[in-house]
């Protein structure tokens, strides 16, 4: 890339951002990602220095960003890496090796639960749970409620998930189309405690894209893992993120302008006609943990009863 780097005027940028049409150098693209995580974490309050923060590792790009920035620039809160071991073939044994990489290379502890050791299960066991979807569906439930009771276990404060601006988008475009308000009101940056047993979650990278997500972990040299998911091929969730990426092409800002516009206006919107409209969460029949099934197993203890009938 040519040219000096608009921030520092020293250094030959590397980095070209659309959405700010700025060309950085790598030094100044590293200093502002790392603000612009911290303007997040303190524009919503995310973290204080008595928390102990889950973050949820995948040995992909974003989790292993969040990771470093997090222990770099929190220092005073006390972070753990968790890692649920899926069972994929090659996969997870793969991803395995990066996240034991990086959690020595930010020098923290790296607690891994595996379906197979603990529930003598692998990922590929609930093809039979679904009825024709992508098995990604049954994978969001298990893991989600995993991190969730791994860190209500351990007794730490916030889940860190590294969902960055373009996970953000597609999944608030996804609920506008399905007209879905309930799930709107829950997408936050920052889902604070709603039950007893829900850790907080929150989402520190949602202003970063995938490329700068990317850039940041190649700049620091972070184990990131360098082959998909078999199960993830022709996802929804992936042509989607096709389209936004098509308009973004077009119009740089539209994610950026498609996410301020929904936190800052339609949300407030929807929670002010919703305010007499609880988010309500019971407790599971069989293992105790939040869902929002009363009297009922839980979306995961359905899925674990459901294949074991068909074993």
């Amino acid at each position: 890339m040519a040219g000096e780097c608009r921030r520092c005027k020293k250094k030959e940028a590397e980095v070209y951002l659309p959405h700010s049409n700025l060309n950085l150098c790598s030094d100044c693209f590293l200093l502002l990602t790392e603000r612009r995580v911290k303007h997040t974490v303190n524009a919503y309050k995310m973290l204080s220095k008595n928390d102990r923060v889950g973050v949820a590792v995948s040995g992909g790009k974003d989790s292993s960003t969040l990771a470093y920035i997090l222990s770099s620039l929190f220092d005073k809160v006390d972070i753990f890496l968790i890692y649920i071991d899926l069972g994929v073939p090659d996969y997870s044994e793969h991803c395995l090796y990066k996240v034991n990489e990086l959690a020595k290379i930010i020098d923290k502890e790296l607690i891994i639960y595996s379906l197979e050791k603990d529930l003598g299960l692998r990922i590929g066991d609930f093809k039979s749970t679904i009825y024709g979807r992508k098995i990604c569906s049954a994978c969001g439930t298990i893991k989600r409620y995993l991190f969730n009771k791994i860190s209500y276990d351990m007794g730490l404060t916030k889940i860190a998930t590294g969902h960055n601006l373009n996970d953000t988008v597609e999944v608030l475009f996804n609920f506008y189309l399905e007209g879905n308000v309930e799930s709107l009101l829950r997408m936050k940056p920052f889902l604070r405690r709603i039950h007893p047993k829900f850790v907080p979650k929150i989402k520190p990278l949602i202003g970063l894209t995938d490329m700068e997500c990317l850039l940041y972990a190649e700049y620091r040299n972070l184990p990131i893992r360098t082959i998909d998911c078999q199960f993830s091929k022709g996802s929804r969730m992936l042509r989607r993120k096709e389209l936004l990426n098509m308009i973004t092409e077009r119009m740089p800002t539209f994610m950026h302008s498609f996410m301020q516009s929904h936190f800052k206006r339609i949300l407030p919107t929807l929670e002010a006609a919703s305010k007499n409209r609880e988010i309500k969460l019971y407790e599971c029949t069989i293992c105790g943990m939040p869902t929002s099934l009363k009297g009922a197993p839980c979306h995961f203890c359905k899925l674990i009863s459901t294949l074991k009938r068909r074993a």
